[in-house]
């Protein structure tokens, strides 16, 4: 994984964490109840961890190759 695919990749993740924060605490979705604003951001929160997570995966697993 070249370094700035990396970089942007950790771009990314941090986006997916910043929009959950944002869903939970910006008042633009009030139309939606409490409930839903924090099931929605709890699901940004873990498919951004998974992301994370890929992310080192495929890190370790090509400097295993090398």
């Amino acid at each position: 994984m070249s370094k700035y695919w990396k970089i942007f990749s950790v771009a990314v993740v941090l986006m997916y964490f910043f929009l959950g924060f944002f869903v939970l605490l910006s008042p633009r979705f009030q139309v939606l109840t409490q409930e839903i604003k924090v099931i929605f951001a709890v699901f940004l929160f873990l498919y951004g961890g998974w992301r994370l997570a890929r992310i080192f995966t495929k890190d370790r697993e090509r400097k295993e190759e090398e």
